[in-house]
């Protein structure tokens, strides 16, 4: 019951249980995943950053406060999570660094070609429709934008139980195919280990 309770809440944090314990353990499970993200990115101060699926906003602060780039957003299926970050960030919004908006990356609820980079970490196993998202991911970045996925391995992920509860596994060779099917080039791969969640991949692809 637990299993199926928290795998729910990985999907779409919600409630008190979202806010105090589901955030909080994103913010340190996926701090290796962050970390590989942002160096697979290679941001500079020109760009403009989109996440889709932001969690905690732990991410986001870490490159605003760092000053990797002065332009982030945000989107998150979460209203929880949207209310959280919007008041961690609250600074960055208030000076015009930083946008958080509700929505999903089937539907990204920003205008064609508004950012150099997007990136989203531990949520392609959520995707209803991954051919659509990554079309998403197309029309919102720049020509030669950069896009970066970030996920845990199908191997892995498979020994935690509570993968059964919505959770849609991909092998490494599945999703750079959806990558290049879906107009990306330049795929490149990195990847990563954590003691909890054991091999993760970062693929990053060039918009068209």
């Amino acid at each position: 019951m637990f299993e199926s309770i928290f795998s729910r809440q990985l999907a779409n944090p919600s409630g008190l249980f979202g806010r105090l314990i589901t955030a909080r353990w994103l913010e340190k499970a996926n701090v290796g995943m962050n970390a590989l993200t942002l160096e697979s990115l290679a941001l500079g101060t020109n760009d403009r950053l989109l996440e889709i699926g932001f969690g905690s906003g732990y991410l986001l602060e870490q490159v605003l406060s760092s000053r990797s780039c002065d332009d982030v957003a945000g989107v998150d299926v979460s209203q929880e999570m949207v209310q959280h970050v919007s008041r961690r960030l609250r600074r960055h919004i208030e000076n015009g660094k930083a946008e958080i908006r509700h929505g999903d990356i089937e539907s990204i609820p920003f205008g064609d070609a508004e950012f150099s980079a997007l990136c989203t970490v531990n949520t392609l196993y959520f995707w209803r429709d991954a051919k659509l998202a990554l079309a998403e991911c197309q029309r919102v970045l720049k020509p030669n934008g950069r896009l970066a996925i970030c996920f845990n391995s199908k191997e892995d992920l498979a020994q935690w139980p509570g993968h059964v509860h919505g959770f849609t596994l991909y092998e490494l060779a599945d999703v750079e195919e959806m990558l290049v099917a879906a107009g990306f080039t330049g795929i490149e791969k990195r990847t990563g280990n954590d003691k909890d969640q054991g091999e993760f991949y970062c693929l990053t692809g060039i918009a068209a």
